[in-house]
């Protein structure tokens, strides 16, 4: 099976795989060899495969995940391998944001977006999965 996960700048990810997990909005997403075709919502969170025998480990920022043919598509608007993550920087970022959010007097909307750039620096930051 191929995994390819795309971003808007490029293609992150493009390998043969033999399964993947992600973080879809109602639970995880786990997909084998031969699963049926799919197209779902993607939460922010980890995007785990195995390639060559190695697990491997992308932080995505949510987005949508499509199997078809034995080819797992995941468009997100972010996403990085783990290892290439500074966590101190992103774990500095989470903290930022949780004072925003203790001081934030804005609309749902603007409360809506801190949080789940909370919820992201979060995970890069190693502080939740």
């Amino acid at each position: 099976m191929i995994l390819r996960v795309v971003t808007p700048p490029k293609t992150l990810v493009e390998t043969e795989v033999t399964e993947v997990t992600a973080p879809g909005v109602a639970g995880q997403l786990g997909v084998l060899p031969q699963h049926a075709t799919f197209l779902g919502q993607l939460e922010a969170g980890m995007v785990s495969f195995t390639a060559a025998g190695k697990r491997e480990k992308i932080v995505v920022s949510g987005g949508y995940a499509e199997v078809v043919d034995d080819v797992v598509t995941i468009l997100a608007d972010d996403a990085e391998f783990v290892e290439t993550i500074d966590v101190s920087t992103a774990r500095a970022e989470a903290e930022r944001l949780r004072e925003r959010l203790s001081s934030a007097g804005g609309s749902e909307q603007d409360i809506d977006g801190l949080l789940k750039a909370l919820r992201l620096a979060e995970i890069r930051g190693g502080q939740s999965s």
